[in-house]
């Protein structure tokens, strides 16, 4: 009865030490094909905007404060300023001086050689929403005066080239 169990625990031991090696060995045979050439170089410039990594965020209707949101510039390096125009576009629940107010003035934004974000700044008014309507305020980056530098990140969607804001009632 021992040998039988002694037998059966140097079976699983031997087993157990078949796996890992297999697993060690996919795991070194996943790292030497991976293909370096296909993986695209974003040394672009661009201009993008986002908080925390997304572009839509939510805000309360009860909310009365000054908030700031970034514009980034993304860039190798530069000794280049870069001018970025954008609007900013209310759906229609929302209207300015009822239930927000542009603070930022400077439009288009100027970015001086290493500056690599600057900020708009909106005030949020309290007012209850009627939640039929759009209750968003977009930033839309609309374009830049350096050809080189592209507007949202890179690739064909252009994520990041505008910033939604959806006012919801608490």
């Amino acid at each position: 009865m021992l040998t039988k169990i002694l037998y059966k625990m140097k079976v699983t031991k031997c087993a157990l030490k078949f796996f890992f090696v297999v697993v060690y060995a996919m795991g070194i045979v996943s790292l030497i094909g991976c293909n370096k050439d296909n993986i695209e170089d974003f040394q672009d410039a661009y201009v993008h905007i986002m908080q925390n990594e997304s572009n839509i965020i939510t805000v309360n209707s009860n909310r009365k404060d000054i908030a700031t949101y970034y514009i980034y510039y993304s860039t190798p390096g530069t000794n280049k300023d870069l001018m970025v125009n954008y609007r900013i576009e209310p759906g229609n629940g929302l209207k300015e001086g009822r239930d927000y107010q542009v603070i930022t003035t400077e439009n288009p934004l100027l970015f001086p050689a290493g500056i690599y974000q600057r900020p708009i700044q909106i005030r949020w008014l309290e007012r209850e929403l009627d939640e039929t309507q759009d209750n968003t305020l977009s930033i839309i980056i609309e374009d830049v005066n350096n050809n080189d530098v592209a507007i949202g990140l890179p690739g064909p969607a252009r994520n990041q080239s505008q910033f939604i804001i959806k006012k919801v009632n608490p």
